[in-house]
Parts: C-alpha cells; sequence; structure tokens
C-alpha cells in the first residue's frame, strides 16, 4: 500500500478548507466507503475516539447524524443532509457541529478516478471566517489525517462485492477452463457429487435465490450440455447485477431484508470461493483458498456452528491435527476430508 499525504489548504480570501487526499482503490470502494454507515463509522476521526451512526439515509434529500465517543462518554456529536448523492461521483452535504448549531458548513466531496486509485476532494465552505478558523483551531487536521489512514486500513482490507465476485468467480472458472469433457464425470469431495453437480449446484441455486428474493429472472441455462459455457455465461449474469445493483433489495425468510448486491457477496460469492476447493480436488489439483482468508472464515462460523450443523449445509466435522494448516481445518469445519483425492 501506498503512503498518501492528506493535504489541507485553508484560503486566505475566502472562508473555506480544501482537503485533497488520494487512495489506493476505485471510486466505488471510496464512495461506499463515505456512503455506507457501517464502513463510514470505522474509519471517521481521530484513533482516540469511536463513532456512533445515530441517523443515517444516504440519499440525496437524506439526513444523517453521528456521535464521537471516549471510552463510553460522548465527546462530540455533529449532523447535517445530503443535498445531493451522485454515486461513486459527488457527494454534497451540511456539517454541523452541535456545539455550534449556528455555524453550518456546506461540504462538497468529488471522487476522481486515477485508474485503479481515488482523487478525494472535499471542499468545505463556511459562513464567515471566524467558524472556519474555528474548525481549524479544534484539531480536525488530526482526525481527518488519522481517520484517511484508517480509511487507507480498511480498503486494504474489504472488497466490494462486485469485485469480490469477480476475483471469487476468476478461481473457479480457470478450473472450469481447465476441465475437459470426461473431467465432469470424475468423483468429488462431496458425497454424491461428480464435478459437474458442482458447476450445477452453484448455477441452479444461485438463479432460483435471486429470483425468489429479489425478482431477478435469469434465463435457465444448460449445465449438462456445455458446463463450461454454462458457467462462462452464468458469471456474467451474477457480475452485471453486481456492478448495477441499482438499490435492489432481496427479501428471505430466513436471511430477512438486505441489499442485493450484500445477499450475493455474503451467500453465494461465498459458496463460489469454497467449492473452488472441491472442484479442483475432483480435477486432481491442489486448491488455494488462501490461508488468512479461511482462518478469518473458519474464526466466523465457530460461534455460529450449532446453527449451521442444524441447517444441514455441513456435514459433520473431520478430525485433524491441531497443526493443520487453516485451509484443512476450515475443510474438515465443514465435513470434508482434507485429504481427499479421487479414488480413496
Amino acid at each position: 500500500m501506498t503512503a498518501h499525504e492528506t493535504e489541507i489548504v485553508a484560503d486566505e480570501k475566502v472562508p473555506t478548507i480544501e482537503i485533497i487526499r488520494e487512495f489506493d482503490a476505485t471510486p466505488e470502494r471510496v464512495f461506499r466507503a463515505h456512503i455506507d454507515p457501517e464502513l463510514y463509522r470505522q474509519w471517521v476521526g481521530p484513533r482516540s475516539l469511536t463513532t456512533r451512526i445515530l441517523k443515517w439515509e444516504g440519499r440525496t434529500g437524506g439526513a444523517w447524524a453521528f456521535a464521537n465517543d471516549r471510552d463510553g462518554e460522548e465527546i462530540a456529536a455533529f449532523y447535517g443532509s445530503f443535498h445531493e448523492v451522485r454515486a461513486n461521483e459527488r457527494i454534497v452535504w451540511t456539517f454541523t457541529w452541535e456545539g455550534a448549531p449556528d455555524s453550518v458548513a456546506l461540504e462538497t466531496l468529488t471522487f476522481e478516478s486515477l485508474g485503479e486509485g481515488t482523487r478525494l476532494r472535499v471542499s468545505s465552505v463556511f459562513s464567515d471566517f471566524a467558524s472556519r478558523d474555528g474548525m481549524l483551531s479544534s484539531g480536525m487536521d488530526v482526525g481527518v489525517k488519522e481517520g484517511y489512514d484508517k480509511l487507507d486500513e480498511l480498503l486494504l482490507h474489504s472488497t466490494s462485492p462486485a469485485q469480490q465476485h469477480r476475483q471469487d468467480a476468476a478461481m473457479f472458472t480457470a478450473l472450469v477452463e481447465s476441465a475437459s469433457s470426461e473431467d465432469w464425470s470424475r468423483p468429488s469431495p462431496v458425497s454424491g457429487w461428480a464435478a459437474i453437480d458442482i458447476v450445477r449446484h452453484l448455477i441452479e441455486w444461485s438463479r432460483g435465490f435471486l429470483a425468489g428474493g429479489a425478482g431477478i429472472e435469469l434465463q435457465t441455462l444448460d449445465v449438462e450440455a456445455d458446463p463450461a459455457a454454462a458457467w462462462t455465461q452464468h458469471v456474467a449474469d451474477i457480475q452485471a447485477v453486481l456492478d448495477d445493483p441499482a438499490d435492489r433489495v432481496l427479501s428471505n425468510p430466513h436471511t430477512g431484508d438486505m441489499p442485493v448486491d450484500k445477499a450475493i457477496d455474503m451467500f453465494y460469492t461465498a459458496d463460489v470461493w469454497m467449492h473452488s476447493w472441491d472442484l479442483a480436488k475432483a480435477l486432481g489439483r491442489e486448491p488455494d483458498l488462501g490461508q488468512e482468508r479461511c482462518a478469518a472464515a473458519l474464526d466466523a462460523m465457530r460461534p455460529v456452528e450449532q446453527m449451521l450443523r442444524d441447517s444441514g449445509q455441513y456435514g459433520p466435522a473431520v478430525p485433524v491435527a491441531d497443526d493443520a494448516s487453516p485451509q484443512d481445518k476450515l475443510m474438515a469445519f465443514i465435513g470434508r476430508d482434507p485429504a481427499w483425492e479421487p479414488g480413496r
């Protein structure tokens, strides 16, 4: 990750502050970190404080409010409204500190594409010099710089649903494209499934999931006739939904309501990632899901192990050695034998 400087400029002639900062992430991801309240609270402000979102309507005409706490005690609170939200390009909002309700700043944030990076410009206009200078003397430079450093860290360790699918689907696609027509009948680590059944499962359940929960009807694909062609079309269909989720919501009695891109990311893309292990093993390849990601996934699953077992999604855990790799421990947890090989 490249270290970027935060530039803060106060104009001598007009009561404004301009902040310029570059990030090693696309405008889509930097924008989302500003408009998604769960992401926003994780990075905004200095490291010594935590943020509570009190209200958040991230749309043109919506309102927002948050508070900063230290050791459980509220230090400051802020509020305002979204004047304009233009996805991945621009946010215009008002910004008011509760301690000075008569001083309202108008901020314009623009997200300029630098290829795989982004240049963020924040222009704040104050009603007078006293308000502007009061903001500068409050220590806002520390909060801004530390906040953007935290945003760098967040962006480094987070990936958008569209990007995550593109990445995980590419790994699975490489396996699909490496298979010969004879390979599709090879046994897999999933009891009763051949290699082709892994592809069929991912295609059929996800398309049904989208149709039933979000009303997104995708054409039926003939997996039996050509698994590789069906998978290629399926990946393109799912990626198109993720690239333009259009505020669609997926409703499911088990998961409740959530944005369709988050639902795909949480339930389907994660399934593609783990089933890559199954397909690799079925084809006689050595899978590599990433040890850190496997460890994180296992840590997230363990607290809800009983619920996962009761759902029938996974079989009984397979014993493994204490010093087994995170990938082997994860696969054993979901009921796969890490030592499985075709013919054994």
